[in-house]
């Protein structure tokens, strides 16, 4: 059986995004500390703006994703 070999050239909406780790503040208190995927010409702060209502967060301590619901996020701010 042979394998093959799909390149990025050729998964049309491929985009190379970059991890930022970021500090987020909930509606209700809670604190997330992990890292947000974007755009290399995105601000983390866009990330409220793309259509919809998740996006995904890597936890800094476990590596794990969750998904963050953009309407309970009071303050979002890049770790640098």
């Amino acid at each position: 059986m042979k394998k093959t070999v799909e390149s990025m050239s050729s998964r049309k909406s491929y985009v190379p995004k970059i991890k930022v780790d970021t500090l987020i503040l909930m509606t209700d208190g809670t604190e997330l500390e992990g890292s947000v995927f974007i755009r290399a010409t995105q601000r983390v702060q866009d990330l409220l703006n793309e259509p919809g209502m998740f996006f995904p967060l890597e936890d800094s301590r476990t590596g794990e994703i969750t998904l963050v619901n953009k309407f309970a996020i009071n303050n979002i701010k890049p770790l640098d």
